[in-house]
């Protein structure tokens, strides 16, 4: 059983310590392929349990993301005036409720759609609030993906970007079934699409400045999170070694089930 906690392996501040960080909190952006969704709201669960002051968490999207069953019933601000999601953060947090999710309004599927880019920043100026988590691209359930011209939307003055990829998509075929836009793949690495996916293509593209790193601010800090680890901690290690390699500092094996795996 893992026990260090998803915020240390990140390298994120816990609760009441990101309040005293420079700039005032966090702003996470995750980016990439399978495992977004579920890293952000692992780390709300991480946050609530952890809390020890009456900060509270946002979770948004820049896109739009749908909200797992064990979180429906999260406070949910569907709203595009930023003085009426500030008012609903404000007494959420008054109800002593740790997390918000924030949305422009639902789409198809009771997805929650994306808020403008330049408002999770503005989110840290409100009293209480020290986290905010912003899945900044979709993956239509693909492991593994690189991304196409207009995405990510990595949201303004992000304090850190995680770049995803599920251990599955490991021995998988570079073509539309297990990869989204294996064509952006392939023009990343040279790789021929229909070729197995290695650890040293999934490295190449997540490490590449027009793959995971794409829309960045300079400052930020870059990670990898591979996810489902569980299923494979040979091939998430390989991952890993694959994207140090490539100069990613900090590499974190995980999953949903069994936690943090390993830091690689």
């Amino acid at each position: 059983m893992a026990t260090t906690p998803l915020h240390d392996a990140l390298g994120i501040p816990r609760p009441g310590a990101a309040m005293s960080t420079a700039g005032g909190g966090v702003v996470l952006a995750t980016v990439g392929g399978g495992g977004k969704t579920t890293l952000l709201f692992a780390l709300a669960a991480e946050r609530a349990a952890d809390r020890g002051d009456d900060s509270v968490g946002v979770l948004t999207t820049t896109t739009k993301f749908t909200v797992p069953k064990s979180a429906e019933a999260f406070p949910t601000v569907l709203a595009t005036n930023p003085l009426v999601r500030a008012a609903a953060i404000a007494d959420a947090r008054g109800r002593g409720l740790p997390t918000v999710l924030v949305a422009s309004g639902r789409g198809d599927r009771g997805r929650l759609l994306g808020v403008e880019p330049g408002w999770p920043a503005e989110a840290l100026g409100i009293d209480g609030v020290a986290f905010v988590g912003v899945e900044a691209d979709g993956a239509a359930g693909r492991p593994f993906k690189a991304p196409a011209s207009h995405e990510p939307v990595i949201p303004d003055r992000a304090t850190h970007v995680v770049a995803v990829v599920g251990v599955e998509a490991l021995g998988a075929r570079l073509d539309p079934r297990r990869v989204q836009r294996p064509e952006r793949v392939s023009a990343l690495t040279g790789a021929a699409e229909g070729a197995e996916v290695t650890a040293a293509m999934i490295g190449a593209v997540l490490s590449h400045a027009g793959g995971g790193r794409k829309g960045m601010p300079a400052d930020a800090e870059f990670l990898v999170a591979v996810t489902r680890a569980g299923r494979d901690v040979a091939g998430a290690r390989a991952i890993g070694a694959a994207c140090r390699e490539r100069g990613v500092v900090r590499v974190v094996a995980w999953d949903a089930t069994e936690g943090v795996i390993e830091v690689v």
